[in-house]
C-alpha cells in the first residue's frame, strides 16, 4: 500500500475524518488532503505528527507494518494488546489453533 493509502486508512479505521485529523495532528488540512490522494508526500516531520495522532508509529504509515483492514477485528485486536500476558497468551494459542485448522482445510480442498 502507499503511503496515500495508509494515511487514509488508518485515518479511518480511527473514525476520523480529514478536518479532525488535520487537526488533531496539527497539519494543514489541504495538505493533508494532498497526502491522502497521493499528490503530495509528507516529510518525515509530519509524518510523524500524523502517526501520532493516530496512534500509530511513522513505519506504519511507511508501510513496514502489518495493516489490519477490517475495522471490526482492528478494534478487537486494540482491546487485546491491553490485556494481561497471559490473556494474551490463551488468545494467541487459541487463533494459532483456529489459522492452523484454517490452512490444513484449505491444503485439503
Amino acid at each position: 500500500m502507499t503511503i496515500a493509502e495508509l494515511i487514509r486508512l488508518y485515518r479511518q479505521q480511527r473514525n476520523l475524518s480529514q478536518t479532525e485529523l488535520a487537526s488533531k495532528s496539527g497539519v494543514n488540512l489541504k495538505s493533508l488532503s494532498r497526502y491522502e490522494l497521493g499528490t503530495s508526500i509528507p516529510p518525515a516531520n509530519i509524518l510523524k505528527d500524523l502517526a501520532d495522532a493516530m496512534g500509530v508509529s511513522a513505519d506504519a504509515l511507511l508501510g513496514e507494518e502489518a495493516v489490519i483492514k477490517d475495522k471490526e477485528l482492528f478494534k478487537k485486536f486494540e482491546i487485546i494488546q491491553q490485556m494481561d500476558e497471559e490473556t494474551k497468551k490463551i488468545i494467541t494459542n487459541f487463533l494459532d489453533l483456529t489459522i492452523r485448522d484454517f490452512k490444513a482445510k484449505q491444503a485439503y480442498s
